[in-house]
This record gives structure tokens, sequence and C-alpha cells, in this order.
């Protein structure tokens, strides 16, 4: 039997579906019938063509970007290895989105104090950082070697609260700093001489507004911005912000850093973030459930709910497997030396690089390439394999 409305229902009918539609996530505006769902994710810059993070390609052409004082940056600025913040939008199950907004800041900018190259370890600004095989290197063609104390460096990276070090994920050299910058939690907070420790570091905060500080405890994670100049053997402190992530709750959420505050797989944190890793039909790679511990790194996917990030995917990471992904036109190519420029980082290929849809006698300046590889020394990129793209 067929069902005829009047017009008038058969209206109010398919507005409520559209309206089920929106309520599910509705469509993406090219019609091709992908979800849509607002994200956040917060990981390493792993590529570019648009910028890739945490195995997502965001188109970045129309988002705002930002440093972490709020300050406008340009897309240019991002680089490698950099940790970001990315508002925006999936698309589906594509592995693509559109990026509304980034934010990025290094986690140390200051003063080389020392370099143990024998444990791959440097001291910057009273903070032990550790560098692994996924570590990038800016202004230093021989990497770890060719850091020198009192040399100024930016340290972009991971926290891990169990040991208080940071994992450098990106290395950059700078020739001059207006000020020195520091994240971390306070720790012997003396609120009678307005001093704080931030790692090593010994803060003074007396010469900000008491109106221009957040509430102080130990244990809080702040961002201070430093004078160059240290008094009385303290870093007097120009600013204090609190630097605790707090994710707005999405669909989906993304989030790579070291497990801190680990009680159980229903309780423990990620960068500060809550996360809750225990409910049925959680998929984990490379690794289980067991192995989650304070100090482990990890990546996490899921929805953020009342604050706290509700796994879907727990991924285990260890130094050495981190992939990189360049899209775009060649800039230059050294065919003798095996060496290419693409999205200004400089890539090798050998004799286990595969190619696709061409040969390396087509690697000319121009040419359309997809180059998916692992940091060489932390200074090039060795290509796994060079994708020709029409």
């Amino acid at each position: 039997m067929t069902l005829h409305l009047p017009p008038w229902r058969a209206w109010a009918a398919l507005l409520a579906l559209a309206g089920l539609a929106a309520a599910c996530g509705g469509v993406d505006s090219g019609g091709t019938g992908q979800t849509v769902q607002a994200t956040t994710s917060v990981g390493r810059v792993s590529g570019f063509g648009s910028v890739i993070v945490n195995g997502v390609r965001f188109d970045d052409s129309s988002a705002s970007v930002s440093d972490d004082d709020g300050t406008p940056r340009s897309r240019a600025d991002l680089r490698l290895g950099m940790v970001v913040q990315v508002q925006g939008d999936l698309r589906g199950n594509s592995g693509t989105g559109v990026a509304s907004h980034i934010q990025f800041g290094p986690e140390i900018a200051g003063p080389v104090e020392q370099v143990d190259t024998a444990n791959s370890r440097l001291r910057v600004l009273g903070q032990a950082v550790q560098v692994d095989a996924d570590t990038l290197y800016a202004g230093y063609p021989n990497g770890l070697a060719d850091i020198q104390a009192s040399q100024l460096v930016q340290v972009h990276g991971f926290y891990d609260s169990s040991t208080g070090a940071y994992t450098a994920t990106r290395l950059e050299r700078q020739d001059t700093l207006a000020a020195y910058a520091l994240r971390g939690r306070i720790s012997a907070l003396a609120e009678g001489s307005k001093t704080f420790s931030l790692g090593g570091a010994s803060i003074d905060y007396g010469s900000v507004a008491p109106n221009n500080l957040p509430r102080l405890a130990n244990g809080l994670a702040v961002r201070v911005s430093l004078a160059t100049a240290m008094v009385s053997g303290r870093w007097v402190a120009l600013s204090v912000h609190s630097s605790q992530r707090n994710l707005p709750d999405t669909e989906e959420a993304e989030l790579e850093g070291y497990v801190g505050a680990y009680a159980s797989p229903a309780s423990f944190q990620v960068g500060g973030v809550p996360v809750d890793a225990s409910g049925p039909g959680v998929s984990v790679r490379h690794g289980v459930l067991a192995d989650l511990a304070n100090g482990v790194r990890v990546e996490v996917e899921g929805q953020m709910r009342a604050g706290v990030l509700v796994a879907s995917q727990l991924d285990f990471k260890r130094g050495g497997q981190q992939e990189f992904e360049l899209h775009g036109a060649i800039e230059s190519v050294n065919a003798a030396g095996r060496t290419l420029v693409l999205r200004g980082v400089t890539v090798t290929w050998d004799d286990d690089t595969s190619f696709s849809s061409g040969t390396p006698a087509a690697l000319v300046v121009g040419a359309p390439l997809e180059v998916k590889g692992t940091p060489a020394g932390g200074v090039l990129i060795l290509a796994k394999s060079i994708k020709f793209e029409r």
C-alpha cells in the first residue's frame, strides 16, 4: 500500500529528516555524504600539503594561526616537529579535515646550559631535554653534536611529568630571543618571597601584577615569559599564564603525549588531560592496555565528554616509529647526491626507496610528489616511498 501524505505533512517529514541528519553530524559541502564532525587535535606536525597532525591531513588554507600569546602568525611559521593544537572539522573516515585555527609555541626558549651527547640529552633553562630518533633539528647540520652551551634554542616537544623531562620533537637554533619562555608545573611555591620553581629553574614572579596572575599552586601547569638576565640567581617573570589544556567537548579529539597520574585504564592523564580508556571496544595498537603506565608515550583518539577524553583508540608511540609525509612540487634536486627539497625540507632517497608513477629520472624541479619517510640524523627525511602526483 502506498501512503500519500498531505503536502504540509510531507514538508514536515522532510524537515524532520534534515534535522536528524544535522544532529548526526550532517554532510560536507561537497555533497559526498561524509559526516562532518568538529575536532580538536594536539600533536606534532608530521607533514605538509596541507598540515598533517596525528595522521589527519588538515586543509589549512583558510585557517587562522597564532602563537601561545594569541599573536597572529603565518602558516609559513609552522614547521615539521612543532607541537600544535588544531581546531577544525573531520571529513568522515577519510583521514582529512579542515582546520579553522592552529596554535603553536615552544615548550622552552632559552640558553643551552649543558650537552650530554653520550646520553642524548641536554639542559636548557634548567630543564632536562631528551632527544630521540624522531627529533628534528634546525640550524644544527650535524644534530645534537653541533649544539653547544650558551647557544639559544627553541625546544618543541612533550613533557613527561613522571621524570620532569621533555622529549624534543624539534630543536631550533635562535640567533636572538627578546624574552625566554618556559612551560612546566609549579613546585616550591613561596608566596612570601613571590618565587616558585619550574624544574631546575627558580622563578621570581614579584614583578607581575597580582591581577595578571592565575591562582598559583604547586602542581599548576603554567607558561612563563622571562627576562633574559637572571637576578640574584633567579629568572624574572614578565608574565605568568596557566597552560593547562582544556579541550572543548567534541565528537572527535586526538591527543599525543606522556601518560601521567596513572591509576587505571579508566583514570589517567595525557599532557594533563584526563583520559578514560576502559570502555568496551577500545582499539589498542603497538601494545596492550596493561602497558599503560606513567611515562609511556601514547596517542589517544576518542570523544571529549565533560573534560574527559573517552578513548576509542590508543596507540603506543616509541622513538624511531615516526613517519613524516610531504606533498608538493620539487623546489630543487641534486640527482648525484640523491637529495631534493620539498616544502623547504631536504629529502634523501636510497636503493630501498620505492617509487610509484615515475622513476628517479623524473625527479626534476616542479614535479609534484608525495613523500613518506623517517628522520635521518634529525636533519633529513629518508624517503621510504616517493609517489609522483598528477
